[in-house]
């Protein structure tokens, strides 16, 4: 993977995960942990952190996410109203061809207004969007 486009001035890529990575993280897949663990430069879009917080049992497992959340330093990156433009676009052009629903569609659109790598378990939805680099992850 060339991560050159996505580097910041302190030459770390920029990752934005995707939900199924941190489910999978959370379901005790190692490749999963390690690969959030790698990586220096973390975010997720509030997208991802609204799709998480159903699928934490209790309170107990929400202040857990919370507590990871904030001890690896992720960076939660607000829908504002051009990531809600392009989203609703990408909704237009992709949803009847190739099923991009409006959760993934509003996390492509923060990880192209912030330039940075979207790293997804399920790259099928996100395959048509221009300009948008993805790192696919497969949990085996």
């Amino acid at each position: 993977m060339n991560y050159a486009l996505f580097v910041k001035a302190a030459g770390v890529p920029c990752v934005i995960f995707d939900t199924n990575i941190l489910i999978y993280a959370d379901r005790g897949v190692l490749s999963a942990k390690e690969l959030i663990m790698n990586t220096q430069e973390r975010s997720i879009s509030a997208v991802t952190y609204m799709e998480y917080v159903p699928f934490c049992r209790n309170k107990r497992e929400f202040a857990v996410f919370e507590k990871m959340l904030k001890a690896l330093q992720f960076t939660i990156h607000e829908i504002d109203h051009s990531i809600s433009y392009h989203a609703r676009q990408m909704v237009r052009q992709y949803a009847l061809s190739h099923s991009i629903e409006m959760g993934d569609a509003l996390i492509a659109a923060t990880a192209l207004k912030h330039h940075e790598l979207l790293c997804t378990g399920n790259a099928k939805h996100f395959m048509p969007v221009s300009g948008l680099e993805l790192e696919c992850y497969s949990p085996n």
